[in-house]
C-alpha cells in the first residue's frame, strides 16, 4: 500500500428521515435522573464509487424506577467522496478498512452533524441542557477497530 493523502469532500450530511424520536411520556416522568448516551457508528465504503458513508446514531437512556427507557434516538448519515479510495483501503477479510487518520476526519464531521441535530430536536424539552457529550474520537476509532493502539486512560 502506497502512502497517499487523499482529497476528501463532503457530498452530503443529512438527518436520517424519521430517525429522531423523543419518548415524551418517559421524558415527563424522568425527573432529574442522569441521562446516559450510547453512540453507534456504521461505516459503509463503496470502493467502486470512491464514496464512504458514515451513519452515526445516538440513544439517550434514563433509569426511571426499575426500568431503563430510551428517551431520545437520532441518526445522521454523512457521505464523503474520497479520491483514490481503492488505493488507501486496507483489506481485512471480507471488509475494507479505512485508515484511522481519514476516519478521524470523517467521523468528526458526522458526530458534529449529529450534535447539531440533537441540539435542534431537543429545544424546548428537558433535554435542551443535555447536549451530545464530548466524544474522544481516538478512543472511538480504536473501539471501531480502525486505530492501531488503545488509548491510555
Amino acid at each position: 500500500m502506497e502512502n497517499v493523502q487523499p482529497n476528501i469532500t463532503i457530498l452530503s450530511v443529512n438527518e436520517v428521515p424519521d430517525s429522531t424520536v423523543i419518548n415524551r411520556s418517559a421524558l415527563r416522568r424522568m425527573g432529574n435522573q442522569t441521562v446516559n448516551v450510547d453512540l453507534n457508528v456504521r461505516v459503509v465504503p463503496n470502493v467502486e464509487k470512491s464514496i464512504v458513508s458514515l451513519v452515526v446514531s445516538c440513544s439517550y437512556l434514563a433509569q426511571i424506577g426499575f426500568l431503563r427507557y430510551r428517551i431520545l434516538v437520532s441518526s445522521v448519515v454523512a457521505n464523503f467522496g474520497v479520491e483514490n479510495l481503492r488505493k488507501i483501503v486496507i483489506p481485512k477479510g471480507d471488509e475494507n478498512v479505512i485508515p484511522s487518520d481519514i476516519m478521524m476526519t470523517m467521523l468528526g464531521v458526522a458526530v458534529g452533524a449529529l450534535r447539531g441535530v440533537v441540539a435542534v430536536r431537543t429545544q424546548g424539552t428537558k433535554l435542551r441542557n443535555s447536549p451530545l457529550p464530548l466524544i474522544d474520537l481516538k478512543t472511538l476509532i480504536y473501539r471501531l477497530h480502525y486505530g492501531q493502539t488503545p488509548v491510555d486512560r
